[in-house]
């Protein structure tokens, strides 16, 4: 880790030790801007930068480093809007916090019931959580919320685009909003995108009001321009059998023995094998979230 990086020295001495075990030349821009900003956790900041350019660790490892130097062991927050990215960062966070004695909760539908008991129990380190159980653990612990977040230090919303302007980034301002009520006091918020065109809009919509006070951090590393491949596939795409060379001791038939049968029944669309091998040959080694087209026709 190179000598003239403040930020680093300003994490906890565990963090340090799991930084150069992970064998880190350097912390990224983005992280070495949002450390000094998130550490002292009293103020709100959005992180912005491409994927895989290590916003996570750059709200995570500040955050940690503040709840672990408090007497009282505090709570992070973190907001995601898909179960399956809690899931990610989970996988993450564990080997982290694990040095750190900081438990790490994931909080979802298919969580199992006694792991949210033991976060009730202890109600510190880490909860990741979807807003929807955010709402439903409001609605259904009542009076003892304020127990439960009495010591909550941190909110963290990952992608923080996917919620502004829309039903369901209302639902997550109301719930930041009455977390603060309960606990009876402001708690930062640090906001995590890799795509926002209107850094006033985030800002507003992270601290609604007072989203002048909000503090940036926007990752000016290189290769943070979007990319994109458009590729082509002829349809139909297929590849009789008739067309392809036939081995004499193959179990295919000599014309006028129904061969031609045989060719058509045997017929390959090979178009959605192409896509396949293609995606492979790409994306092998990487997390990617792939969709498949909807054909709304059908629907």
């Amino acid at each position: 880790m190179s000598g003239d990086s403040s930020s680093f020295f300003q994490l906890d001495e565990r963090i340090q030790r799991f930084i150069w075990a992970e064998g880190w030349d350097s912390l990224r821009d983005a992280q070495e801007a949002a450390i000094p900003l998130i550490l002292p956790g009293d103020k709100d900041v959005i992180v912005a930068a491409a994927t895989a350019s290590g916003k996570t660790e750059a709200a995570f490892l500040p955050a940690l480093t503040h709840i672990v130097q408090q007497s009282t062991p505090g709570l992070i927050a973190y907001i995601s809007p898909l179960k399956a990215l809690i899931n990610d960062q989970f996988g993450r966070l564990d080997r982290l916090c694990e040095l750190l004695d900081v438990p790490v909760w994931p909080w979802h539908g298919d969580v199992p019931a006694s792991t949210k008991r033991r976060f009730l129990e202890k109600r510190r380190g880490v909860l990741l959580i979807t807003p929807e159980s955010l709402e439903a653990l409001l609605c259904n612990r009542g009076n003892s919320v304020a127990t439960v977040f009495g010591s909550l230090a941190y909110i963290v919303v990952d992608e923080l685009h996917a919620f502004i302007g829309t039903e369901r980034g209302k639902q997550l301002q109301s719930l930041m909003h009455r977390v603060e009520l309960i606990v009876g006091r402001g708690v930062p918020r640090i906001g995590l995108s890799a795509t926002l065109g209107d850094m006033g809009l985030a800002k507003s919509f992270l601290r609604p009001g007072e989203g002048e006070f909000v503090r940036e951090v926007v990752s000016r590393a290189p290769g943070n321009d979007l990319k994109i491949l458009v590729k082509g596939y002829e349809e139909p795409l297929v590849l009789r059998r008739r067309e392809m060379p036939r081995d004499t001791d193959g179990p295919f038939l000599a014309a006028g023995d129904g061969a031609d049968e045989q060719a058509e029944d045997a017929d390959d669309p090979l178009m959605p094998a192409a896509i396949a091998t293609h995606l492979y040959s790409v994306l092998r080694g990487t997390n990617n979230l792939v969709q498949h087209p909807v054909n709304r026709l059908n629907n």
